[in-house]
């Protein structure tokens, strides 16, 4: 069989990308699908500023231009807009991809690098108010609620950084944690609760999100004291984890009990010529320098891989 591709990534993220400038440099025919934009979450990122070399931060968006630019220049080809539908293996060695569309491509490899999407918020009015008052982008609703109260829901990283950027927009913050501390990082907490607008409710729990034809308030549960409030808010924006997008290939590769796909050191899952790679992955910090990372070692590990096979 004639194959289409050397590689093919399933992902326009950060991750893909760096995978894709590296495999475009070891001139393997690279094909990266992204079902919807190059990016991934990264590009509704404000502001990154924990990626080393950018000394003064740099926003999302030019951060993921620069390396769609980047893996065009060494060759790769760039679908956005189509998604792979099924993965399937092929007697040969080789794997047939059906696409978003109807197109189908072959490919000698595969990158998995589709990512995650974040946990919803299980609660009534989640739904209702989903996309008109409820969401899980500060970045690309909060100009939308200026001068109102406003619900921030979560306390990692997500939550406190994306709340930050929330306190140039609303009038109050409240602050809603399972916790009786934020698990951030100290700095970004530091900076958050230092804003005389954010009002942090620790141990407690959103139960409902309040509202006739908007968003209008938030019931919270006390899970000490099982004590109910009502608070006025406008917006609701949930940072509450996250799910990865493993759907594609849970009869193929292994998961662990989180649907996280496991890879040894060099990215390699339990099929061969099929690599994974980033926040798809079972990892023990999920920071953009190492999804990167792994990316990188993704495409250096495919490379010695074809290689071999020769």
């Amino acid at each position: 069989m004639t194959t289409d591709y050397d590689v093919t990534i399933i992902g326009g993220g950060p991750t893909g990308l760096a995978a894709a400038v590296y495999t475009g440099r070891s001139l393997l025919r690279t094909l990266v699908l992204e079902k919807q934009f190059c990016g991934g979450q990264i590009v509704n990122s404000a502001a990154i500023d924990n990626y080393p070399g950018f000394a003064d931060g740099i926003s999302g968006y030019d951060f993921a231009q620069a390396f769609v630019k980047h893996a065009k220049r060494f060759g790769a080809e760039i679908r956005e807009g189509y998604g792979a539908e099924k993965l399937t293996p092929n007697p040969d060695g080789t794997f047939t991809i059906e696409l978003t569309g109807g197109d189908v491509v072959t490919t000698k490899t595969v990158i998995l690098a589709m990512g995650r999407r974040p946990r919803r918020l299980e609660v009534p009015g989640y739904d209702k108010f989903w996309g008109h008052g409820v969401s899980v982008c500060g970045t690309c609703d909060g100009a939308f609620f200026k001068n109102v109260p406003m619900a921030v829901v979560g306390g990692g990283n997500s939550a406190v950084e994306e709340g930050a950027f929330l306190t140039r927009y609303a009038s109050e913050i409240k602050s809603i944690h399972r916790r009786d501390h934020f698990t951030a990082q100290k700095i970004l907490i530091e900076e958050y609760l230092h804003n005389p607008k954010v009002q942090p409710l620790w141990n407690s729990t959103v139960e409902e999100i309040l509202g006739d034809k908007e968003v209008e308030g938030i019931r919270v549960r006390n899970l000490q004291t099982g004590e109910k409030q009502e608070f006025p808010v406008k917006a609701v924006f949930v940072f509450i984890g996250w799910l990865p997008n493993s759907d594609l290939v849970k009869e193929l590769v292994d998961l662990d009990s989180e649907d996280r796909v496991i890879v040894n050191e060099l990215m390699e899952t339990k099929v061969s010529g099929v690599y994974a790679a980033g926040d798809l992955c079972v990892r023990p910090i999920y920071q953009l320098a190492n999804v990167v990372a792994d990316g990188v070692q993704a495409a250096v590990s495919i490379e010695k891989y074809l290689e071999g096979k020769k």
